[in-house]
């Protein structure tokens, strides 16, 4: 059984080849090409301008949130079964948003039925960064925004964190294409980002190593 609010569906306004060529599995049918990391499938749709994620679907969300595109799921009745990607990547870590409204869109999240799990600010008043976090099943949403309101506009999906298995073979198996490997900000953990504009890839990507457990 899906867990209630789970991520399970990335729709991308993007060619899939390039995702590829970082070593992702692809998967075909009836000419949708796809990709399945850990419960998220993420569908494919090329057109001639790279534009990233389009949509999401999340079980038991059935409209828009603060004009951010919770759209009904496109899968299939077919399973797809798990693969091992080359680069070692495993599952999403979190979903980044961006937002100039922090207040009005964690209050549309938290009214759709998603549940804010905490809040992080950080920088210098008046120009201070919020980030807060909620869950998608397995994933993370992480929203960002100013704490304050500074700018008119609508969120919009940003970018992806991923976790690999073993980060020192993705960066191995990246190579030039992406940065080199260094300290997170989460203790115990290491991180590298996709050089996504090289890729022709519309959506920010990250990668980093599995959570350390506390002790």
């Amino acid at each position: 059984m899906v867990p209630k609010r789970q991520l399970t569906e990335i729709n991308l306004s993007e060619d899939v080849l390039p995702w590829e060529r970082i070593g992702f599995n692809i998967f075909t049918e009836n000419s949708a090409r796809s990709i399945l990391i850990g419960k998220t499938k993420l569908c494919f749709e090329k057109i001639d301008a790279v534009e990233g994620i389009a949509s999401v679907h999340v079980e038991g969300i059935k409209k828009n949130v603060d004009s951010l595109k919770f759209n009904p799921t496109t899968l299939s009745t077919s399973k797809i079964e798990a693969s091992f990607h080359p680069n070692r990547i495993e599952r999403i870590d979190h979903l980044v948003v961006t937002t100039p409204d922090c207040d009005k869109t964690t209050k549309a999240l938290v009214e759709a039925g998603i549940t804010l799990s905490g809040i992080r600010t950080f920088g210098n008043s008046p120009n201070q960064t919020r980030q807060s976090f909620f869950w998608l099943g397995d994933v993370i949403l992480e929203l960002v925004g100013p704490h304050q309101v500074t700018n008119a506009g609508n969120p919009l999906f940003w970018g992806l964190a991923l976790v690999s298995s073993n980060i020192k073979e993705t960066v191995n198996y990246l190579g030039d294409l992406c940065t080199p490997l260094k300290d997170a900000i989460q203790p115990g953990r290491q991180i590298t980002t996709v050089k996504t504009r090289d890729l022709s890839i519309g959506v920010s990507i990250a990668i980093m190593s599995p959570h350390v457990s506390a002790t």
